[in-house]
């Protein structure tokens, strides 16, 4: 919640005043494009209901974010910007700063006016935000304490936990998505891209194929090469077809290699004429290389011969 309230208040407001010193860095749609690393905030520009465009920095863009002391190599870090304040009008009056450390004293917090920052050009189109509070300042400022009628979820803390809800159940939706839809759609897509000449043929469940359809019937890797006959049909303990013989080679059927490949690594098709149409996912070399078929060798150890795609 705090993200949005933040996001849409209107900052440019507050942030158009002489608190951006310097030259600010180039603006590019989009805020973080570029970024190397995550201590600086971002100046972009946005389009509203307005007729022109204008420009502003995140509330969200600033929490987390260090605020320093100069911009040079000596300046100090001071603390972390915790959270934004602002008002009723849409400038902004304070950000919340815990610090310590440096200081030898423990964490607290501090409200600091907006009009002591400024935001300086830094690397990779970063602005730094600088402050001119002294040291003494910030040993003597009272602590700031939230309200305890704020409820939780418009702390700081509680829009992180919020966001981290909101986060894991954007995750665990985009894997249902992904299981459920993208990832069936992606295979059905590569399979019609790696086999363009079947994707007008009707497929069949193999399961409803027959022996009888199956022996002597042609596999094709692809619509130009076959790599052979079917030669028998290997049925399983559940009686149901575990692979196929496929005489490889050969000509005329003599000096053919008779190798088994699993029966689910076939797909099937019944081409516009009726006929079926069997292809298997294998390469002349993966054919080549296969054990021969041997019934003594299968049986003993069918995963041993069994050609798997």
């Amino acid at each position: 919640m705090l993200r949005h309230l933040l996001a849409t208040t209107a900052l440019v407001a507050g942030l158009s005043t002489p608190a951006i010193a310097g030259d600010t860095a180039a603006m590019k749609d989009g805020g973080q494009t570029g970024a190397k690393n995550d201590t600086g905030v971002y100046e972009f520009q946005l389009h509203t209901l307005a007729p022109d465009a204008t420009t502003g920095i995140l509330a969200t863009n600033m929490v987390g974010k260090p605020v320093l002391t100069s911009r040079n190599a000596d300046g100090e870090e001071i603390g972390d910007i915790n959270d934004v304040v602002f008002g009723r009008d849409g400038t902004v009056r304070a950000v919340i700063v815990g610090v310590g450390g440096f200081l030898g004293m423990g964490e607290k917090e501090v409200a600091l006016d907006f009009t002591r920052l400024s935001f300086v050009s830094g690397q990779e189109n970063q602005l730094i935000v600088v402050t001119d509070v002294s040291r003494q300042e910030l040993e003597g400022a009272t602590p700031y304490e939230r309200p305890d009628y704020i409820p939780h979820w418009m702390t700081a803390e509680g829009a992180r936990e919020q966001m981290d809800k909101v986060t894991a159940s954007a995750k665990d939706t985009y894997e249902t998505v992904r299981k459920e839809a993208i990832d069936p759609a992606k295979q059905r897509l590569d399979e019609a891209m790696a086999d363009p000449w079947t994707a007008e043929k009707t497929e069949v469940d193999a399961a409803s194929v027959s022996t009888d359809e199956l022996i002597d019937s042609t596999v094709y890797t692809n619509q130009d090469t076959d790599i052979g006959e079917v030669a028998e049909v290997l049925i399983g303990k559940d009686g149901k077809a575990q692979a196929v013989v496929i005489d490889v080679g050969g000509f005329l059927g003599f000096n053919a290699k008779p190798v088994a490949v699993s029966y689910s690594s076939l797909k099937m098709f019944e081409t516009e004429n009726g006929d079926l149409l069997v292809t298997a996912p294998f390469t002349k070399e993966q054919l080549e290389n296969a054990p021969t078929y041997e019934p003594a060798a299968y049986k003993s150890n069918p995963d041993a011969v069994l050609l798997k795609g």
